[in-house]
């Protein structure tokens, strides 16, 4: 592999290191829009919605897939948008915990 080659390899590593811990630091964001959407704050739940689909599509990007799979779940739950009980607690305790733990991170 030439040094060029190398280089390259590096920087897609390093790209998806960041993207891993950007992730991990917006998980207490998704916590705070969760604590929200129990509150009955509508926008909280659309906010869950955008972020988990930003996840989803950079984790495809970069080869993290089943992260990448949860933030899709994630984002199809927050997009049914509904605030009842039954709603929030699909939304924390099915799809959040995978990414939370990082499912298959590296795969």
């Amino acid at each position: 592999m030439s040094n060029e080659e190398n280089r390259l390899q590096q920087q897609i590593a390093d790209i998806g290191t960041r993207y891993l811990r950007r992730t991990l630091g917006e998980l207490a964001q998704l916590h705070t829009h969760l604590e929200q959407a129990r509150s009955g704050a509508a926008d909280a739940v659309k906010e869950i919605e955008r972020m988990a689909h930003k996840i989803h599509g950079s984790g495809a990007m970069f080869g993290f897939d089943a992260v990448s799979e949860r933030a899709d779940l994630l984002e199809r739950v927050a997009a049914e948008g509904r605030g009842d009980s039954e709603f929030l607690q699909r939304l924390e305790s099915d799809h959040g915990a995978g990414i939370e733990r990082g499912d298959g991170a590296g795969e």
